[in-house]
């Protein structure tokens, strides 16, 4: 049969060879979608230089009720009304212990969709670091 003898040198390279492919390769994002139910009136606050909207109720994970929203939108009369878009805060307070987290974006009055990152976690939180979300007033996907 066939003998095959490796030296230390053949190895070390097969091993970087390896490692490189395995941190080339695309890796999978896990998402969490958080469904938003409203149960305060949208309020509106003008001011002389804009609109603070702001709005809250109940977060959940499928059927699970697992925290509460407060979220607060600022349209700017500096900008045109045709861009028809606001900027969005929105803290999810996590029903146990002292755990949130807070994402911030756009929101486009058109059609509702709400886009931007997560901009602070509690110590519980923090794999979400650097996460991205999509979503509407009824729902937020978080890809991490």
């Amino acid at each position: 049969m066939f003998k095959i003898k490796f030296n230390n040198k053949a190895l070390l390279a097969a091993t970087v060879v390896a490692l490189g492919v395995m941190a080339s390769m695309p890796s999978q994002a896990a998402t969490a979608t958080y469904k938003l139910v409203k149960t305060s009136n949208l309020t509106n606050v003008n001011d002389a230089e804009g609109r603070w909207q702001f709005d809250g109720g109940y977060v959940y994970i499928g059927n699970t009720h697992v925290g509460y929203y407060t979220r607060k939108k600022r349209v700017s009369f500096g900008i045109p009304s045709s861009v028809n878009k606001s900027s969005m805060e929105m803290t999810i307070i996590w029903k146990w212990g002292n755990y949130n987290f807070t994402v911030q974006g756009s929101h486009y009055f058109g059609n509702g969709a709400e886009v931007g990152g997560v901009s602070a976690t509690s110590a519980g939180f923090t794999y979400l670091e650097d996460a991205t979300f999509a979503g509407n007033h009824n729902a937020i996907t978080v890809t991490y």
